[in-house]
């Protein structure tokens, strides 16, 4: 019988190396990812807690209100007018504004000022992160200190300063990171960034200084020379 022809040998080809590596490291990535997803939860689980600790939203009266309204609306007018003015808000004002106001009353129960002098200090209820596979929540419940700053091209924003949490410690890392996020200007000035019909986008991104003095935020237009 003639013999029988020798077995093939298989070699790898650089391209099926390259694809068995490619994956080893995504095998990789796809472990570190999740070891440090639940490194981060552990972290978090030191400050935050399991449930939202709303705020009592302020109750003003309907002629407060109205009052208010009035004065923004003269304030945005002449900002459209191209006209030198100035807004004064009080602590009484910007917890009116998020009581009463369409854009922001998702948040009335979740943000209340306490006082204002070189920051902005509100008291804060924030979800921040819901954890995979589970159903547990976790909650932000403490004091934001902020800041309003002006940006080219975006106008009014709310800067973030510092945040505590009575009675525990906020990692540096996260709080490193909430700064440079600053979710409250998402969650409170985006709304009325994207309102429509009131004015009130154009004006915050016309304003040209925002300041802070002792119980009030001042906010001005100067138009240019």
């Amino acid at each position: 019988m003639p013999d029988s022809p020798a077995p093939t040998r298989r070699n790898f080809s650089p391209g099926c190396f390259m694809l068995i590596i490619g994956g080893l490291w995504l095998l990789l990535l796809g472990g570190y990812m999740v070891w440090k997803l639940f490194g981060q939860l552990k972290e978090i689980r030191t400050f935050a807690d399991s449930a939202p600790k709303l705020v009592s939203p302020a109750q003003p009266a309907a002629e407060q209100i109205a009052a208010l309204r009035a004065r923004i609306h003269e304030f945005g007018a002449a900002v459209g007018r191209k006209e030198k003015t100035s807004l004064r808000l009080t602590v009484d004002d910007l917890n009116t504004l998020l009581a009463s106001e369409d854009a922001v009353r998702s948040m009335r129960e979740n943000a209340r000022v306490e006082s204002i002098g070189d920051t902005l200090r509100v008291q804060f209820s924030q979800m921040i992160n819901t954890v995979p596979f589970s159903d547990e929540k976790l909650y932000l419940n403490g004091t934001l200190e902020l800041a309003p700053v002006l940006e080219t091209g975006k106008g009014l924003k709310l800067r973030t300063v510092n945040l505590t949490v009575p009675g525990k410690t906020v990692s540096q890392g996260f709080l490193d990171l909430y700064k440079e996020n600053s979710p409250p200007d998402r969650l409170l000035l985006d709304p009325m960034r994207e309102s429509t019909g009131t004015g009130i986008a154009a004006t915050l991104q016309k304003i040209t200084h925002a300041r802070l003095e002792p119980d009030a935020a001042v906010l001005e237009f100067v138009p240019a020379q």
